[in-house]
């Protein structure tokens, strides 16, 4: 019985000692798994190798409305052939070249206008040869009238002629002066109305010739605000087109940007709707003032005999060279730092280091810069190309072993 009992507490003896080896071996710390990141430098221009990169939105250089100086009903409008080969009216989007009658008035208004005009002008100069006449006869009684009064004058000194008689004669002269006045009056009267005639009839020829509407140069229709038949107000717009000699490109710097450009300057535009093409320009305007609300300042360049490939609307991109020259700074990952338990006012990442074929954390005490993003500048403590934690950092104790173990994100 006694064996017995001793075999029994042997037995739970060593189960005893099994359960407690197998509990010791169960409580052994795993190695925690990290994912890392390296030191690395970073740009604060942010800029490419080629400099500074912006959009430009590509405008027409110069943009003009076309109206009739004076109202009619449209007769025509210029045509040409469609995608089916049918001819239809100009519209938006076509090419014009200068020169080209977009549209006709009804010229039959314009015409009768005309011809009422030459016939005042036909009538008043018909009077002036009747004024003319009259003004003959009437300067021909003033001097046979003075030659009276002047034998009538030596007869009354020589008491050969009466008081009454002599101031007759006078009476004559002064009759016939007064009717030399009132037929140059006449006439005057006459010039003006041959003037105003001639100034109607003028006109009426300027509003037949401006019944045209003449294309004043190569251009791009972009609207067309008329119909055959529809009655056009005089100065309103029936087209709206833009010069096909250049286009403009306009955009907007900051002003430690403005350094690099000036009036005149030479720039290179690429779009991605055109690839593998570039377009020459140069520096035409820069605004005085830079916009209150984006604080950049607008920039316009001109791009001449642009490609028909290159179209209104389009963004198109340039490079210029950049305005900081600050050189590179050594940036790590904002997750990766962490306050020190020892010291909780300061900052720290957890650098991974090799010893002995395995891996460990090293809590060390950096100094920071400015923020990039999602990436914060480091001027002390770490150096390019160590590795830090990213993934886990806040969880590590200064020293620990550590699992590297790859990152997921792409």
């Amino acid at each position: 019985m006694k064996t017995t009992l001793r075999y029994v507490i042997g037995i739970c003896i060593c189960l005893t000692v099994a359960t407690g080896c197998r509990k010791a071996e169960s409580f052994e710390k795993p190695v925690k798994p990290v994912q890392v990141q390296e030191v690395q430098n970073y740009s604060p221009s942010g800029a490419s190798a080629n400099g500074e990169r912006y959009s430009a939105n590509i405008l027409p250089a110069s943009q003009n409305e076309l109206a009739f100086k004076f109202g009619g009903y449209v007769s025509e409008i210029h045509q040409i052939k469609g995608a089916d080969k049918r001819l239809r009216p100009v519209q938006e989007g076509d090419t014009i070249a200068k020169g080209t009658v977009l549209a006709r008035l009804r010229s039959d208004d314009f015409a009768a206008k005309v011809k009422q005009a030459e016939s005042q002008v036909a009538e008043a100069q018909s009077t002036i040869e009747t004024n003319r006449a009259q003004l003959t006869e009437a300067e021909s009684a003033l001097k046979q009238a003075e030659r009276d009064l002047e034998r009538a004058t030596k007869l009354l000194e020589a008491k050969s002629l009466t008081k009454p008689e002599y101031e007759g004669a006078k009476t004559k002269v002064e009759m016939a002066q007064a009717r030399v006045e009132t037929v140059r009056s006449q006439a005057k009267v006459i010039q003006a109305k041959i003037s105003g005639a001639q100034a109607l009839l003028g006109e009426a020829k300027l509003a037949e010739k401006d019944a045209a509407l003449i294309a004043p140069m190569d251009c791009y229709i972009l609207k067309r605000l008329i119909e055959p038949g529809g009655l056009a107000a005089p100065g309103r717009p029936v087209f709206v087109v833009a010069d096909k000699a250049s286009v403009k490109a306009t955009f907007g710097l900051p002003d430690l940007s403005l350094k690099n450009v000036g009036i005149g300057e030479a720039l290179t535009f690429t779009t991605e709707a055109i690839p593998g093409m570039e377009f020459k320009g140069w520096v035409s305007r820069i605004s005085p003032a830079a916009d209150p609300k984006s604080r950049v300042f607008d920039v316009e360049a001109t791009i001449p005999r642009p490609p028909n490939q290159l179209r209104l609307g389009m963004i198109a991109s340039l490079s210029l060279p950049s305005s900081n020259s600050a050189a590179p700074v050594t940036v790590i990952p904002i997750n990766a730092i962490v306050r020190p338990k020892q010291n909780p006012e300061s900052y720290a990442v957890n650098v991974v280091t090799d010893q002995g074929g395995k891996q460990f954390a090293k809590q060390r005490l950096v100094k920071l810069g400015e923020a990039y993003g999602n990436m914060i500048a480091v001027t002390e403590g770490v150096s390019l190309g160590e590795r830090v934690v990213v993934s886990g950092a806040a969880m590590i104790v200064d020293g620990e072993q550590v699992k590297v173990i790859p990152s997921t994100e792409k």
